[in-house]
Order: structure tokens, then sequence, then C-alpha cells
């Protein structure tokens, strides 16, 4: 929604805050959809924590040249002196502007940069994402649309898949949910597509600073745990870039399990994992030792671990969407599935044995 002169509707009330690390190659994707957004924050926040490539520089010429041009929406403010302090800048929220401040931090976790940002944050309503997403052009519109509701605190949207390669579409069906598969009682957003009050991220007490994976999740435990509702607006959408091979793919999942483990989340699920492999080396030793008859047993097996992604795949195939499998794909993506899944299963576990060693070690 455009007003009559051009400009874009502002949001005063609303502060957009990121973190970044060594994001050169994908950052201007990313700021060019935070900047073509119908609505925009008041203000933009973001945490630098100390990247080693031009991360920063990009960042910080991106908002001059937008600041640069006439009639432009942003006003610029840099904080290389690696610290925290607001800018007199940051407290004059025009309703016709929206002030960028991006600070250094060297050295800050990803809950660290966000607890930074959002300190120095004077909107009412936060609202996050990652460097490493593509924000679709209404969804800050969306993120922020129930507020009006004084009983709305916290929202979540829409995570899909955004792939350029083969391996990509694969780790997509097999672990972004579609929308008919979240169960909104429980759901939780990644802090990739969120936005809340102000208030509620003090009153949790922030994100979780001794965590610098799954800090997110940890997050949502808090809110819930304090009694607040999460609503789910699948309108609110946000492109995913997934992983693009599988070195990525295995630091991706082992780094997510260390966070479970560190954060004592999803026990259960990771007990299961864990049973699931220890019934499976039993069944290939019972088969070497007594009869190979027994990997019968696999069969059924097999196909619940590989039903929810095939199921998946079959949809992928006729969609027109980035995850599409086309021509000879089709065929490899059954063969390849199965093994990516068992590679994510072995990253989970090796991350999560870590994770409670480094618990231990903490305590």
């Amino acid at each position: 929604m455009i007003t009559e002169d051009n400009k874009k509707i502002i949001l005063p009330d609303v502060s957009f805050i990121t973190t970044v690390y060594n994001e050169e190659k994908s950052i201007i994707e990313f700021l060019e959809s935070l900047t073509e957004q119908i609505y925009l924050p008041g203000e933009i926040i973001m945490v630098d924590g100390g990247s080693k490539d031009k991360t920063f520089e990009i960042t910080s010429g991106f908002f001059k040249d937008k600041a640069s041009q006439k009639d432009g929406d942003y006003r610029t403010v840099l904080n290389n002196r690696n610290d925290s302090t607001r800018d007199k800048i940051n407290k004059r929220n025009s309703k016709s502007i929206v002030n960028v401040r991006i600070i250094k931090k060297s050295g800050a976790n990803i809950s660290q940069g966000r607890n930074i940002a959002i300190k120095n944050a004077s909107g009412r309503i936060i609202c996050v994402s990652d460097a490493g997403c593509i924000l679709n052009k209404n969804w800050l519109k969306e993120i922020t649309r129930f507020y009006d509701d004084t009983s709305c605190n916290v929202v979540g949207g829409l995570n899909l898949p955004f792939c350029r390669n083969f391996i990509q579409k694969c780790l997509a069906v097999c672990v972004v949910p579609s929308e008919k598969e979240i169960k909104v009682e429980k759901y939780m957003p990644s802090s990739r597509n969120i936005s809340f009050k102000k208030k509620i991220w003090i009153d949790v007490g922030g994100y979780p600073e001794n965590m610098d994976y799954g800090e997110d999740m940890k997050f949502d435990f808090n809110i819930k745990a304090a009694d607040y509702r999460i609503r789910f607006n699948p309108d609110a959408v946000v492109y995913w870039k997934m992983r693009e091979n599988p070195v990525q793919i295995f630091w991706q999942f082992f780094r997510y399990a260390k966070g479970d483990a560190m954060g004592r989340m999803y026990p259960v699920r990771h007990l299961i994992r864990f049973s699931a492999f220890f019934i499976f080396i039993i069944i290939l030793i019972g088969a070497f030792c007594l009869s190979k008859w027994i990997l019968v047993i696999l069969a059924p097996l097999f196909v619940a671990y590989v039903f929810k992604p095939y199921s998946k795949l079959v949809k992928g195939w006729s969609s027109n969407g980035s995850c599409s499998f086309y021509g000879v794909e089709k065929f490899l993506s059954i063969l390849f599935i199965p093994l990516l899944l068992l590679q994510i299963d072995l990253s989970k576990m090796c991350g999560y044995i870590y994770g409670l060693f480094k618990k231990i070690i903490m305590e």
C-alpha cells in the first residue's frame, strides 16, 4: 500500500532487528526484500557480530545509498565503536523517515546480538528475521497485523523454502513443514519470522545469551512458560534459503541439536531418535549373526521413515515453486532423500551428545 505521494507507509511504533555475521554473499538480497516492504518499520537496527568479510561495509553502503536518494525514506547511523550506546538520532523517530542503526559488536553471538538490538530499539513492537532469508513484500504488514487487539503479544509467520539446486530441494522436502502440517496450538515460531511486544521480551528475560543455537526455540518456551499466547499468521511469509551442500547441512542440524541439549528442549524427540538408531543396529547385527531374513523387519520401518518426505515429494513434483523437481531430479530424489534423512539424524545425534557434555561442563 503506497501513499498518494509515492511514500510508503511507515509504522513508527515498529522496530525491525536482525543480526549478521559473514553474510556478504546474501545480505543484499535480504536488505532489498526488507526495503521493498509495502509497510516499513519506524527503525531498523542491525548488529554485526564482527564479520570477517565485507558484510558491515556492504550493509552500511546499501543504506547510505538509500538515504542519499531523492525523497529517500532512510536516515542511517553507524556505530563502529563496538558498543551498544543508543545515538540521539534514534530518539527522534520521524513518521516519514526510517532510522537505520548499524552496530558492530565483535564476538557477540546471535542471542547477544538480538538483545543488543532490542535494547536499542524504541518501538513498542519488535519484528525479527535473519539475513539468510527473503521477506515477502507484505511480510511486515502481516507480522504486525493483530496488534490493534491489545491481547495480542506475539505473532509468528509461515516459513517457505527457497531453493536453487537439487540438494536444497531435497532438504526442503525433508525438514520444512507445510502450512497444513503446522498445529496452531503447538506452534513455535523461528526468529527468522516473528514479532512481539518489547514488554514480552523484557518479561521473559530476553534471548538466552548462553545459547548460540536453538536460542529462538528456548525464547518461545520461555514465552509460553510465562503464559503468553503465540498467534500464527500464515500470510506473514518468509522464504528460507536452504543449505547448499552436505557439509553445511551437517553443521546446521548438529548445531540445532546442540542447542536442544543445552536448552533442555525436546528430550522425548531425541530419545526416540536414539532408540530407533539402536533398534536399527540390533536388526543389522541379528541379520549378520542369525539370518538375513531378519532384514525384512526393516521394510515397514523404512516406509514409516520416508513416508512424510515422499508424500511432500509427490506434491512438489506438481508445484511451480523454487523447490519443484524436474526431469531426472524426480528419480534421483527418491534415492537421495533417505540418505539425506539419515545424515540429518546422525548430525542431530552427534550434536545432542556434544550439547549434553557441554551443558555438564558449564554446570
